[in-house]
């Protein structure tokens, strides 16, 4: 079977749901201090000071009813700096994260929000390493060849970039041009692993995890996989970053048939304190909501 021949959608399906509610990318982190764009101190300090103040929040649906005109900020920075790879990376950031949250009430609206997200992580990738460009469309074969041109100092970048990627397919799982394009995404993120497995607290081992958690084998999911991943990031985070329980119970708990691994993680979710790192108060916050209705589910899912 071709590495791009993947047509399991039930299985592509449950992978989408992972995909784009991900919890670790559940804060929104504007991360605009370290664009070109920042002209002074002032403006440096207070985007740093908004980005703190929302990771240490408390109330998940006051953040996100607060992200629209931050959105259109961005926006409109980068209609003035078309080719800042940071600013196009925020955007990818920012879209990719916002979309997640808004998903489950309006689907429709968050396939096109997945889809600026994917443009955007796209360009930033261009526009970081412009070798690249004659690439990234070619055949997989070829495709491979891209982290050739890729830098250490690029992680952030082919991060996001696969991360909004991966979203927008999960948005167009009934074409089999879009489905066709998940190895690349899986291949770009297991670059960014072997640069720096710590990024986010572990997010690529998160996202790996879940993927071959997600997937039967014909399509690249391994159980055993899965559970090295979800453990290496349970071990990076020093078990504080809390939706990463939430992500091995949802997804490897319910694949291997483990009932009490899943309770036990859910449950060690709800009594872990939100604010053992303030860093991490909201994400942690939207963790123990998730927890809460997984465990309500559990006669449901076993």
């Amino acid at each position: 079977m071709q590495r791009e021949s993947m047509t399991d959608s039930a299985a592509l399906g449950r992978w989408h749901g992972a995909l784009h509610r991900r919890g670790w990318i559940l804060i929104f982190f504007l991360g605009l201090t370290g664009c070109g764009w920042v002209q002074s101190r002032v403006t440096s300090g207070l985007m740093q000071d908004i980005s703190t103040a929302t990771a240490r929040h408390d109330d998940v649906t006051l953040v996100r009813d607060a992200i629209p005109p931050f959105l259109l900020l961005l926006d409109g920075l980068i209609e003035g700096s078309a080719q800042d790879a940071g600013l196009l990376t925020s955007g990818a950031e920012a879209y990719t994260s916002y979309a997640s949250l808004v998903e489950i009430d309006e689907p429709q609206r968050a396939g096109m929000l997945y889809a600026r997200a994917r443009d955007y992580g796209r360009r930033a990738l261009l526009a970081q390493r412009p070798a690249t460009r004659s690439l990234i469309d070619q055949p997989y074969d070829d495709f491979e060849q891209i982290t050739r041109h890729l830098r250490a100092e690029d992680v952030a970048v082919v991060f996001w970039a696969a991360s909004s990627w991966g979203a927008w397919i999960s948005t167009h799982l009934d074409s089999m041009a879009a489905i066709a394009q998940l190895p690349r995404v899986i291949y770009l993120m297991e670059w960014v692993l072997s640069q720096d497995e710590t990024f986010l607290d572990g997010a690529p081992h998160v996202f790996l995890g879940v993927y071959h958690a997600a997937l039967p084998a014909l399509l690249g999911g391994s159980p055993d996989r899965a559970r090295e991943h979800f453990d290496r990031a349970l071990e990076i985070g020093q078990r504080q970053t809390l939706i990463v329980q939430v992500q091995m119970a949802r997804y490897y708990a319910r694949q291997i048939f483990d009932r009490e691994l899943f309770v036990a993680l859910l449950d060690e979710v709800i009594r872990a304190p939100a604010d053992a790192d303030p860093d991490l108060r909201l994400q942690n916050m939207a963790a123990k909501q998730q927890a809460r209705v997984l465990l309500e589910q559990a006669d449901e899912l076993f």
